[in-house]
């Protein structure tokens, strides 16, 4: 079904590309709504009236008081306003002066500009404006040839199309190509937007590509309806440009972040045994191997799915804007980063590298939620592997339910020296080997979860049947017997130490997988 196009104002009309070169003189431009556009070969108003534009073709056979006359009887019909030729064959200052006393717009064109043409553009655009959108995206796809060898491209063709700036966005909104974006807007609405900032309308288009969108923005001067929605037919037309754009450029991280994942590996792996290849790829990726790390693990407690890889570029600007320089390596949960210096740090220097990694947590949001450890600083090859794993065990530590981690983003970062023994227990029990040994020794009672939640909670009890019986709301003989029908799924004696102990910190691993709403029962 044919929509019937929104109004556009004469000031609307006046910010049309078609215009940008010409000069407005006489009345002021108002936001009167222009009905038509009407070509004349002289200033005459007949059979116009309110609402109306007049594109004049030439002054060359009109004498100065013919023009002004013409201009007394456009303001009476009340005409919109005048688009007339402008240079050595424009109107005369009398004429001018005669227009800016009744209110009436002068729009004077270049020299070069064809008065023809200017009047075809405008009266599509405030009569036919799904013809102006299709010419633009045509326009757009001849200019692509059907192929992109850059985003800048992408960028420029489309630019070149609305005749306006068109810039490209990170996820999180920062300039990625371009110079013009809004100050604000929703980030986390994966929808085309309009975001109006004084007299520029932003037209925003996600390009999703996975986790996060890249945005493509046209900065557009007071534009009609029409011109918004033509930016927007453009934008999304690009989309699949910009896409082939950015696999190509995932690939290319990808194999980037493999070689940078396997080298740090390899080097956590060999520390001082590290021969001279991995030290030239280290060298080739630009990474200081001497001096004295201090090594940061960032670990992510957003719930998968989740893409360090398309995360990274944000990443590295909340270190950089933080003064972090260093390298940045995807880890399955998260990033590990280190800083390096030449002499041993100071203690207040690792404070500030501390309050440094707090700001950059800040910074990101909600969107990237990170709980960070801080490893102690060590020397050499060697020294980077120790303090990758301090870093890595504070990570671990942090617990993102306690309440001021919930309230307090800046909380999220512990130093390895802060670690007390539960804090210790509890990064082991999150690691990986940890959650494998779990995994193995319950197996059993994968499918039982009575059983599983009643052995917690017997546990955290000290193995009192009392106790545990009453925090569950269940006869103690209930309980005594889950336990030992556990013990013998389990083929384990929890009487043994070291069978409790084992058992134990698997509880405590898998929670809150294990520890369940307890249903009643009467089993």
């Amino acid at each position: 079904m044919k929509t019937t196009p929104g109004p556009v104002s004469l000031v609307q009309l006046v910010a049309h590309p078609e215009l940008a070169a010409a000069r407005v003189v006489g009345g002021p431009v108002t936001d009167t709504v222009v009905r038509r556009v009407n070509v004349r070969a002289g200033v005459d108003a007949a059979g116009l009236g309110v609402g109306d534009l007049i594109v004049v073709t030439g002054l060359g056979d009109s004498t100065g008081w013919q023009v002004e006359a013409g201009i007394r009887r456009c303001a009476l019909a009340g005409v919109a306003g005048l688009v007339l030729p402008g240079g050595p064959h424009g109107p005369l200052a009398t004429s001018v002066l005669l227009a800016e006393r009744l209110g009436l717009p002068l729009i004077l064109l270049p020299e070069q500009a064809g008065a023809h043409d200017v009047a075809l553009r405008l009266a599509q655009l405030v009569s036919t404006p799904e013809v102006v959108r299709a010419e633009h995206i045509l326009r757009f796809l001849r200019r692509i040839h059907g192929r992109a060898d850059s985003l800048s491209s992408v960028i420029k063709a489309a630019s070149e199309v609305l005749r306006a700036p068109v810039s490209a966005l990170s996820p999180d909104g920062e300039l990625v190509h371009g110079d013009h974006a809004p100050a604000q807007f929703r980030r986390d609405l994966t929808l085309p937007q309009v975001v109006v900032e004084d007299a520029i309308t932003y037209v925003l288009h996600p390009v999703s590509t996975g986790s996060a969108p890249l945005w493509t923005t046209a900065a557009l001067s007071r534009p009609a309806q029409a011109m918004v929605e033509i930016a927007q037919a453009v934008l999304a037309t690009a989309e699949p440009w910009v896409l082939a754009w950015l696999a190509t450029q995932r690939l290319d991280a990808e194999r980037d972040a493999r070689a940078r994942t396997t080298l740090l590996a390899d080097l956590l792996r060999l520390r001082e045994d590290a021969g001279p290849v991995p030290r030239h790829r280290a060298a080739i990726l630009g990474w200081r191997l001497d001096g004295w790390h201090t090594g940061i693990y960032l670990r992510r407690l957003n719930e998968s799915p989740h893409d360090n890889l398309a995360d990274r570029d944000e990443m590295l600007r909340a270190l950089d804007d933080n003064e972090i320089s260093g390298p940045l390596v995807e880890q399955f949960d998260g990033w590990v980063a280190w800083h390096t210096t030449k002499d041993e740090p100071s203690p207040q220097t690792v404070n500030g590298l501390l309050t440094a990694v707090r700001r950059a947590l800040l910074r990101l949001g909600s969107r990237i939620e990170i709980a960070a450890g801080v490893g102690r600083s060590h020397p050499g090859i060697g020294g980077l592997g120790r303090t990758v794993d301090e870093a890595r065990e504070a990570a671990l530590s942090i617990d993102p339910t306690t309440p001021d981690l919930v309230q307090d983003t800046g909380t999220r970062v512990a130093h390895i020296d802060t670690l007390g023994v539960g804090r210790l227990v509890r990064a082991w029990t999150r690691s990986r080997p940890a959650r494998a040994l779990a995994n193995t020794l319950l197996a059993p009672l994968v499918d039982q979860e009575l059983l599983l939640t009643t052995l917690d909670v017997y546990l955290e009890h000290e193995s009192s049947v009392v106790a545990t019986a009453s925090a569950l709301g269940l006869h103690r003989n209930t309980v005594a017997d889950r336990i030992t029908r556990t013990q013998r799924l389990l083929g384990v004696n929890l009487r043994d130490p070291d069978d409790r102990l084992a058992v134990e910190l698997a509880c405590r691993t898998l929670r809150p997988n294990v520890r369940k709403t307890q249903q009643p029962s009467a089993v």
